[in-house]
Parts: structure tokens; C-alpha cells; sequence
């Protein structure tokens, strides 16, 4: 792999004309400069400048070597410099942030007009969450923030954002006019959220779904499956305003102890760059003030 120094050093010789120029711009010694350019000359296997007086004169390799990579000095240290001091209002960066589909309809609604606003020069990039992988990714700087109801697997740093009910939901009649009871739920086919969307916490306590459940990897599907047929869900409580406007379903409250959650947002421990390291304390600010919807807990909500 070719050392970019030598990229700088032969630039800097093919700009300024002379070793001794050359290594004053680059506050290196002359016979610094003079083992770089011959470094670079075994590594292509041309010769690069030949003597005139004082200076150097460029060869055609040189010439078109220059062409190539004239601008990748430059292009470098843009690059170090937007990571060691990054300013949103004029940044072009792109956030890339995994939630689930339930997660989206919640915080992107607050979160892209806000960064159009403090960033605009900035995007979003929205992946699906994934809780088995979103740990590595952050630490790889593949992810700059992961929102969940449940830890990902792996280190990384917690960041609390708001509290939340998980409520079971059925089709309007479909549990008659009283609370159903645990046994109720068990026997009752089910929509199974899968574990990597981080949505476990109810499903955590249940026995094998019964016959008839069907599992799916979103929550856009939910309130189709439950008003049009008997099967029950079980989903976080900020959902629901919007459903019942949309569709013939109640809520019960679980026959279950603490089915409260809190969501956070998850980070690296070690922000990979400086446009991370903005980003994840200003994504928390902008969502830790979203409300926690509450319906009544006493029987179904018409």
C-alpha cells in the first residue's frame, strides 16, 4: 500500500519546483525530501524529475502521476479537519441511525425537521434495527445511534429517552367485557414481534405462541392482522392513537407486573469521529421530550 506521505511530498515538489522549497512547506529536512521521491520512484518505477540549476524538472511519469493525485493531499486534511472540528450549520454529513418501523413512525417526525433546521447541509440514513448486530456496527462507526426498548448485545453507552406501557390489543368484542387473564393470553393465538427488533419484553414471559400466531419483523402490520381476525398483540401504548383512529381495535392492560419499558438510544462508548461524537447528544435532546401516552389501564379504551 502506497504511503500517502510520499503522495505529499512528490505534490509539493511538483508545486513548489525545488527540494529545499519543497521541504520548507512541508517542515521537513531536504535529504527527508530527496528519500521520498526516491521511495516513490522504485515504487512506480519511473523516474520522476530529472536536475536543471537548482530545482527539478517534471518527467512525463511525473507529469502524469500529478494529474492523478494532485488533489489527494488536500482532499486528506479536508477530511481530518471536518473530523477534528465539525460545525453542523455547514457540515455535509450524513447520521446514519437504526430504529425499527415502530421507531420511525415515533422519532422521525421530530427528528428530520430538526436537523434540517440545525444541519441543513446534513441527511439521514434509516436502517432497520437489528439487536443482534447494532453494537458491532456502532463500534465500527457503521451506525451513529440505535434506538430500542432492549440492550443491544455488545458494549455500548445507554442513553435514556422516554418511558412507555406495553398494552395487549385485540379486534373491538373479541375479549368480551372483562380484563383477560393471563391464562386468557397464553391460550390466545398471537402477533410475535422477533427478538432483534428488540421488543421482547412481554413476549419474554409467554409460552410457545399457540397455534394459529404468526410472527413478523415489524409493527406496520399489526392493527390489519388484529382487527380483521382473533388474534391478540401486544404493543407499546404510543402506538395506539393513532390506530383507533384507523381501525376497530381496543386495548387491556397485561395481567402482568412492571410492563413498563424505557427506550434509549444507544451509542459507541468512543464516538468515531467528531460529527458522531455532535450528533448522538443532540438526537437525545431533540427526542427525550416526547410524551408518554397513557390510556385508561381500566378495561378496554372505546
Amino acid at each position: 500500500m502506497l504511503d500517502l506521505n510520499l503522495i505529499r511530498v512528490f505534490v509539493a515538489v511538483m508545486e513548489e519546483g525545488t527540494l529545499t522549497a519543497a521541504a520548507a512547506r512541508l517542515n521537513l529536512t531536504q535529504p527527508s525530501v530527496t528519500h521520498s521521491v526516491n521511495r516513490l520512484r522504485r515504487a512506480t518505477g519511473d523516474e520522476l524529475f530529472a536536475r536543471s540549476g537548482r530545482g527539478v524538472v517534471p518527467t512525463r511519469a511525473a507529469r502524469q502521476l500529478y494529474a492523478e493525485v494532485a488533489t489527494m493531499p488536500a482532499a486528506a486534511d479536508a477530511a481530518v479537519a471536518s473530523l477534528a472540528d465539525f460545525e453542523p450549520a455547514h457540515a455535509a454529513a450524513t447520521f446514519r441511525i437504526a430504529v425499527t418501523d415502530l421507531g420511525q413512525l415515533v422519532f422521525l417526525p421530530r427528528l428530520v425537521p430538526a436537523l434540517a433546521t440545525t444541519a441543513p447541509g446534513c441527511s439521514l440514513d434509516v436502517v432497520q434495527l437489528d439487536t443482534t448486530t447494532a453494537a458491532d456496527l456502532l463500534a465500527a462507526g457503521a451506525l451513529d445511534l440505535a434506538i430500542a426498548s432492549a440492550r443491544p448485545r455488545g458494549e455500548v453507552h445507554a442513553l435514556p429517552l422516554r418511558r412507555d406501557r406495553y398494552v395487549c390489543i385485540a379486534r373491538r368484542g373479541r375479549l368480551g367485557p372483562g380484563r383477560p387473564t393471563a391464562e386468557d393470553i397464553s391460550r390466545a393465538a398471537r402477533v410475535v414481534i422477533r427478538g432483534s427488533t428488540g421488543h421482547t419484553l412481554i413476549e419474554d414471559r409467554m409460552p410457545p405462541p399457540a397455534g394459529g400466531s404468526v410472527a413478523v419483523s415489524s409493527f406496520s402490520a399489526i392493527p390489519a392482522l388484529v382487527a380483521g381476525t382473533d388474534l391478540l398483540a401486544f404493543v407499546p401504548e404510543i402506538l395506539l392513537a393513532e390506530w383507533f383512529h384507523a381501525w376497530d381495535i381496543e386495548q387491556w392492560p397485561l395481567p402482568y407486573e412492571d410492563t413498563d419499558v424505557t427506550v434509549h438510544a444507544y451509542a459507541a462508548p468512543r464516538p468515531p469521529t467528531s460529527a458522531t461524537a455532535w450528533f448522538v447528544p443532540w438526537a437525545v435532546d431533540q427526542l427525550r421530550d416526547l410524551g408518554t401516552t397513557r390510556h385508561s389501564t381500566e378495561g378496554p379504551n372505546l
